[in-house]
Order: C-alpha cells, then structure tokens, then sequence
C-alpha cells in the first residue's frame, strides 16, 4: 500500500491502481483489524462510511506489528524482508532477540531488515518523504530498519499529527506521508478491543481522520490501513506449555507472540513428537513444523538466510486462546487482554479506506 501510494505519486509500481496525485499520505492504526472496526460501527461513523466505498484486505504471516509494518515499509513479504515475526532465538549469538523493539548495537537494524524501502525509494525519485508519530519512536532501530532516510516528525497527540500531516500535504509542492497511530493497539492489549478504553481512542481515531481529510489540495490523496486486527481472549483461556513438559525435550527458547508461539530446540523434534504435542494440545492449537510452514507458503518467497530465523516448531492458536511458557513469558504479556499474531479472520482483516483524491 505504501509502495502504491509513491507510485500513485512517481507513476512507477502503482499496485492498486490508485488516482495519480502530486501528494500522498497513508495512515497506519496499529491494531485497527476490520472487524474491530465493524464491532464499533456506530461510533466511527466516517471510518465506517470510507469502509463501505472501500474494501478489506489481507496482512501477511504472522499477523504481528514488527512482521506487517516491514512488509508495509518494504512492499515484499516477510521471507524476503527477513522481520519473521515479533521475537526471534538468534541461532549466531544464541539470545532471545525482539525484532520490534531489540535491535541496535551488535544487531545492526539494516543487517536484519536488508530490503530497500519505500523511503528510500521516494527520495531517489526526488519525493520528500515524512513520517509523523510519537516522538518515542523517532531514531529507533525500528525506524532506521523499516523508514531509512524519511524525515520523522514526532507528534504526541492525534490532533498534533493531523496538524502536522495537514502542513506537510498543504506546503510541499509533492510529498510522500506515512502517518502512525499506535495507541489502539496498546489499549486493546491492556483492556482488549471491546473495552470502554479502546473505544474511546476509536472516536478520537474517527475525529482525527475526518479532520485530516476535510480541506486538503485537490492533489492530495489519503488512505488507511492496519498492521493487523486483534481477537480478545480471556484469562481463563490461555493454554500453558509448561504443563507439557516431557513432550518438549530439548526446548531453548521460546519467542514469537502468544498466538503464534515459536518454539527452538537444541534438534529439530521428530515428527512423532509433534504428533504427541498436537494430540495433548487439542483443536485448540496448531502445531506446524517449520518447512510446513515455509511450503504453505505462508512466508513467501524466503531466503536461506531468512529459513533460519524460523523456529523449528510453530504453535498456532485456533479460536479464543492464548499460548505461554512461564519459563519464558512475561508477566506483562500474560496479563494482555487483546491479543494478534494468528490466522483468524479477525486478525488477518484488515481495512484498505480511500480518502481524499483517492476517494
């Protein structure tokens, strides 16, 4: 969507065919699945009225923030863009390594994510190219890996962004725009998606987007999109592995998210064992050795390199449930409500709105 976004722009790599503009700018809502938004219809009535005259769309595997803003950042999928997934076991240093938020120093972000970008692409052809967010995120590891050479302007509030975003769109004769909401995504995971919180920050979502897009040139085209949606799952529905202990021999680390565990063990499990692991775990879950995953497709097109930041075992959740190792897992991570990372309809819908000369 980015990548069509400059083409819509340069007229090189317009994916989705959109309306060529002198100015561009894409809004990312981490956590904005299409269900979460139809849920709450009645209380974002333009988002609502946009995803009617849109459509929806697919994010890729696994449905994660670290996994699809890279794919966003990129245009390619995660096999090549080497973001696998949320955490990762990193086979050379042998430590736990999270790809959203632990890159830096001796895990050069470009050595990890080693496409070119979007940005890079936009200055080439001599578009500006901005990014507005909250100023934590600006200089991040993240940043550097996914929006190299774009110019970050950090804004707290949503009103602060959208005044931004307005006078970058009014003053720059041409411009590319990536503008980012995180906070329904951190609501959902604290309260989950059908809480009062997360409603809250819908409204002010919905208000945020009618403002932006009220009076822009007639040059300047807007859309929308997610990074992935999210499922709510009680408490008392999270499945613990550490109850099953003897059916993981060998086990060193678990990462990915807990609704697309990854499991890496000291060697490949037989797929006996797996057979055992699926049987004690139920319908609930999923359990996938790695080259089925890769032969599903599911990555892409993958690189050697990129084959061997998978986990040898994927445990995938089917339904309302969550899954942890409290060997491994955080205490913050098991207290979360709203949850993503899976292959449900909830967290892989996502909306693809038009606003503005895209409309």
């Amino acid at each position: 969507m980015f990548v069509s976004a400059l083409g819509a722009i340069t007229g090189v790599d317009n994916r989705l065919k959109l309306k060529r503009v002198k100015r561009a700018c894409v809004i990312l809502v981490d956590g904005l699945g299409t269900k979460n938004l139809e849920f709450r219809a009645g209380h974002a009535p333009h988002l609502i009225n946009a995803l009617k005259q849109g459509q929806s769309i697919h994010c890729g595997f696994p449905s994660t923030t670290a996994t699809s803003i890279s794919s966003f950042a990129t245009g390619a999928a995660a096999g090549l863009h080497g973001m696998v997934g949320y955490q990762v076991f990193d086979r050379h240093s042998q430590k736990p390594l999270n790809l959203l938020t632990g890159l830096g120093g001796d895990q050069p972000a470009r050595t990890w994510q080693s496409q070119s970008t979007v940005t890079e692409a936009a200055i080439e052809a001599g578009v500006p190219v901005f990014v507005v967010g909250p100023p934590e995120y600006e200089g991040s590891p993240f940043s550097e890996a996914t929006m190299p050479s774009a110019t970050y302007i950090g804004a707290k509030s949503f009103d602060e962004r959208v005044s931004a975003t307005q006078k970058l769109l009014r003053t720059n004769s041409t411009a590319l725009v990536y503008l980012y909401f995180p906070e329904l995504d951190q609501r959902a995971h604290a309260f989950g998606s059908k809480s009062v919180e997360w409603l809250e920050k819908l409204e002010d979502l919905d208000a945020a987007v009618k403002q932006l897009t009220a009076e822009l040139p007639k040059d300047a085209g807007v859309l929308l999109t997610a990074d992935h949606g999210i499922i709510d799952v009680r408490h008392d529905r999270q499945i613990y592995l550490d109850e099953h202990r003897d059916l993981l021999p060998g086990l060193i680390s678990v990462g990915g998210d807990p609704r697309v565990l990854f499991l890496y063990f000291e060697s490949v499990p037989t797929e006996n064992q797996l057979e055992q692991l699926q049987t004690a775990l139920g319908s609930r879950v999923i359990v996938a050795a790695k080259q089925r995953v890769i032969d599903a497709g599911w990555y892409g097109e993958i690189t050697e390199t990129n084959a061997t930041r998978l986990p040898d075992v994927f445990l995938i959740a089917n339904g309302e449930a969550a899954l942890y190792h409290r060997d491994f897992a955080k205490t913050k991570s098991m207290q979360m409500i709203g949850q993503h990372g899976a292959l449900s309809t909830e967290e892989l819908t996502i909306p693809l709105l038009r606003f503005a000369a895209f409309a």
